[in-house]
């Protein structure tokens, strides 16, 4: 059976779906999940892999739109359909162009519904086969990909980045060159192998640098693909978009390109230690320091003051933990060791522009 979620803030309109008289064998279907709410759809697709969504339109927080646009960025669902008035015409045929598979006027009519399950059905099993057939393909690529790039040139590439080169840019672009005229330029199989090629440079910094994997969504790291891109110039681009956040990244927590022990050591400490009261006390009584020597120095080497620092570390650590979504505001002020949530939520918009829900 093909597991369907439905997406309405109206309870009989989600009463109304579940009675109809088109689940189950006839059409192969069967509601596995319902939201009342755009939010609360696009949180049950991060956790669990559905078949079909059908989805209301117009709902308060996070519109039907807007969740087709999440399900087809991040590759959540294969097919979408749109519910909606018949004053809606033009959203639905919005819908459309953002890839929805088809759309349906509530209320809905029986016939119709049955019908637009049996063409979802066909459209459901051909995606199926096909995501297969890339499955098989990636899968052999994977084991070749060592003809495309070495350990070492990879390693190299990490390093010039944990190192704050931009030489790192000019090695990427080479080895690019170098894997497309491999594979004859075909877009699936450079998109495997660049999918491998970044992983890689992941693991190599985080087997140095532990810490940058509380920074990062985990879907940065573990779920990376560039299915979305339709030629090589968006793969290239959208490859070098995806390691040069990685190297912004390290620039703005780490300042790699200082050469400077006590800097390095400092920033380390309050980067594995961003969860809690990190406070200069804290670190000057780890490297036996005086607070006033660690506070002057830091502010003539890095051109910000410490406690600017721990915020700027704080307010990113925040930002990763908001949008993860599974921990409440308030949860998150704490476990940052912001005791007022209300100063934690200022301090946050004034970082970042927005307030957390806003930025949620």
């Amino acid at each position: 059976m093909l597991n369907v979620l439905i997406v309405d803030d109206m309870d009989i309109v989600r009463r109304e779906i579940k009675r109809l008289k088109v689940w189950g064998e006839s059409t192969g279907f069967v509601i596995a999940e319902e939201a009342s709410n755009g939010e609360a759809a696009l949180e049950i697709l991060e956790k669990k892999r559905m078949d079909l969504v059908i989805t209301d339109i117009k709902m308060p927080k996070v519109d039907g739109l807007e969740v087709l646009e999440k399900i087809m960025e991040r590759d959540l669902c294969s097919c979408v359909v749109l519910l909606s008035d018949y004053t809606d015409f033009t959203y639905a045929r919005q819908g459309i162009i953002l890839g929805a598979f088809d759309y349906m006027s509530k209320p809905v009519c029986e016939e119709e519904f049955e019908k637009v399950l049996h063409r979802a059905k066909k459209y459901i099993t051909q995606k199926n086969r096909e995501k297969e057939k890339m499955d098989t393909l990636r899968k052999n690529l994977e084991e070749m990909v060592e003809t495309f790039f070495s350990d070492a040139e990879v390693k190299h590439i990490s390093n010039l980045i944990e190192e704050g080169n931009m030489e790192y840019a000019e090695a990427l672009l080479r080895m690019l060159d170098r894997i497309e005229a491999g594979l004859d330029y075909e877009l699936s199989k450079i998109e495997s192998v660049l999918r491998n090629v970044f992983h890689e440079i992941i693991k190599n910094i985080l087997e140095n640098k532990k810490w940058l994997e509380k920074f990062m969504e985990p879907k940065e790291i573990n779920d990376i693909h560039f299915f979305s891109c339709k030629d090589l110039d968006k793969l290239r681009e959208a490859f070098m978009s995806k390691v040069k956040k990685i190297f912004d990244l390290l620039d703005k927590l780490y300042w790699p390109h200082i050469d400077h022990d006590i800097i390095s050591q400092i920033c380390d400490c309050a980067l594995e230690h961003s969860d809690g009261r990190l406070s200069l006390t804290y670190i000057a009584d780890k490297f036996y320091m005086h607070k006033n020597y660690i506070s002057e120095v830091f502010k003539q080497k890095t051109g910000i003051s410490i406690t600017q620092y721990f915020t700027r570390i704080k307010m990113e650590r925040a930002k990763v933990l908001i949008a993860d979504g599974r921990l409440k505001v308030y949860e998150i002020s704490d476990m940052l060791g912001y005791k007022d949530v209300e100063y934690f939520s200022k301090v946050f918009k004034k970082y970042t522009g927005v307030s957390p829900t806003q930025f949620r």
